[in-house]
């Protein structure tokens, strides 16, 4: 299949976008997985923000040589917006420095995002009580009060005292690794060993997970 100048053009142009979005979607948590048709539609709001941030650097860069200079500097529109519908030109100093915008972007928003800032408002103002996008498993553990837990797996009488490491959650499972990890037996609470490490997979609705305060 014979790919025209204008869409090569558009599929470079929107790599800003697709690496915003890659470094977004690895480093935030999400209950369901994104659909391709949300990844497009994201890819392309960050590549538009992304050419957006870069033309107002571009009006501030000429704002500022018109303020030191006497000569003015002419206010132009940056390439990728003015000769979007070329496909003989492609403005690949514009794409490189976008590119550099967007991978500044995607770590903020992922941070922005981590942060839960606008969910906190929500909440603070009464416009809604939604927590996030990720699910109760993931926003427990990301809690900032969440450091030491108990693991108690029932039917195996066992509880797991340790330092939540990391953690993640497959559509069947969900997976922890602990450190510093005191072993005991359920529910009476002997001591049966400590362990530097261990590694946990569980089915969903098989253990509990308690804060454990050491104080």
């Amino acid at each position: 299949m014979e790919i025209s100048e204008l869409t090569l053009k558009l599929i470079i142009l929107l790599t800003p976008g697709i690496l915003a979005t890659t470094i977004y979607k690895r480093l935030t948590i999400r209950h369901k997985e994104q659909s391709d048709f949300m990844f497009v539609v994201i890819s392309i709001m960050f590549g538009m923000f992304s050419y957006l941030i870069l033309q107002i650097f571009n009006y501030l860069i000429s704002s500022i040589n018109n303020f030191c200079s006497k000569s003015l500097v002419k206010f132009e529109t940056i390439k990728t917006f003015s000769d979007l519908s070329n496909g003989n030109s492609i403005p690949y100093s514009e794409v490189i420095l976008a590119c550099v915008i967007s991978i500044i972007l995607g770590f903020s928003i992922s941070k922005l995002d981590h942060s839960k800032l606008i969910n906190t408002l929500a909440r603070k103002w009464k416009i809604s009580n939604k927590y996030g996008d990720e699910n109760l498993y993931s926003y427990f553990l990301n809690s900032p009060d969440i450091n030491w837990v108990y693991v108690r797996v029932i039917e195996n009488s066992i509880t797991y005292l340790g330092c939540v490491e990391s953690f993640s959650e497959t559509p069947d499972n969900k997976e922890i690794v602990l450190g510093q990890v005191t072993v005991y037996t359920y529910p009476d609470s002997k001591k049966m060993y400590e362990i530097d490490r261990i590694y946990l997979v569980f089915p969903k609705d098989k253990v509990i997970i308690e804060q454990a305060n050491l104080k």
